[in-house]
């Protein structure tokens, strides 16, 4: 349906809205300072050693950011993550894990790209990049869901590898959900901006396994990962999320439930958009089977609701 190919788009690009802002926060500015010179993380992993009297064990965890081991690797990153085009930190990414295969920054680079690509709007190649710092970096929680998120919005019914792609969408995100406290901070990024940055990261995890069990039209384990989404986002979650969390319990037949929740997919939309109209449609169903015609009885079985965003 046409209504349904357009909102596809449209919630593609509102769904990733959450995950872009985290993943600028954890990688652009990080990227100003992530790694150091080889006698400067010295110095630093001097400082971070425990206090006299204090023993490891007391001593505060700290990620540490990956570091270079040479000079000559230190320049080549620092020369890689100054280019702003997704093409060209590509290219960058791969000479460079050519020509220090050992290096702890092969995957950071890939993620600059992941980002860039990401930011305008090319899914294909985001995902692409996504997977490569996976490859370096298998536990790397912005990576993890940058796939997923994407592998979750850009599978539909016709994919004939659709139940492998909602397959490792799930995986990716649970894996992140482990790992997103292994974020290391971002130099520059205060203890509150960090802690409100990784539970937009856990709360897109959970949006994540929310559209794919929606997608496979599991709509009870669609529910428990939407709220749990909207309890790590509160204020910042998106429309889209209660637009999908009403058509889930909708589907449950919980209809107070799903009316709750298309009053804030409205109230959190801008009048007049694909979403804002979508769960007005939703609202306005929710309504009739609230009051039905007596003349014209609704049989749910026969006449599911219309808006439903695309599997």
């Amino acid at each position: 349906m046409t209504t349904s190919k357009t909102t596809s788009r449209k919630t593609e690009t509102a769904t990733v809205k959450n995950l872009i802002l985290a993943l600028m926060m954890l990688t652009l500015v990080a990227g100003m300072a992530t790694a150091q010179s080889p006698a400067s993380a010295g110095q630093t992993a001097a400082q971070a050693a425990p206090a006299a009297g204090q023993t490891a064990a007391q001593a505060p965890e700290v990620h540490k950011a990956p570091q270079p081991k040479t000079q000559a690797e230190y320049d080549a990153f620092q020369a890689a993550t100054a280019l702003t085009d997704g093409a060209k930190l590509e290219a960058a990414a791969t000479e460079f894990a050519q020509r220090f295969p050992e290096s702890e920054l092969r995957g950071y680079i890939y993620q600059q790209a992941m980002g860039q690509y990401q930011a305008a709007g090319d899914g294909d190649k985001a995902l692409e990049m996504a997977r490569a710092v996976l490859k370096y970096e298998p536990n790397n929680a912005v990576a993890l869901l940058t796939a997923a998120q994407l592998l979750s919005e850009r599978t539909h019914d016709f994919d004939l590898d659709r139940k492998e792609r909602l397959s490792e969408a799930d995986a990716d995100a649970r894996n992140a959900l482990k790992h997103v406290s292994d974020v290391p901070t971002p130099a520059g990024m205060s203890a509150e901006q960090f802690a409100e940055a990784l539970r937009q990261l856990r709360g897109t995890a959970h949006e994540v396994l929310g559209t794919v069990s929606f997608k496979r039209a599991e709509y009870f384990n669609a529910i428990k990962e939407f709220n749990a989404a909207v309890a790590e986002e509160r204020e910042r979650t998106d429309a889209v999320v209660y637009l999908r969390l009403a058509v889930a319990n909708d589907k449950s037949d919980d209809v107070r439930s799903a009316m709750i929740a298309a009053d804030k997919a409205i109230a959190n939309s801008q009048a007049g958009s694909q979403v804002h109209q979508l769960a007005e449609q939703e609202k306005a169903r929710l309504l009739k089977l609230s009051t039905p015609d007596l003349e014209q009885p609704m049989d749910r079985r026969t006449q599911p609701a219309e808006n439903v965003l695309p599997k």
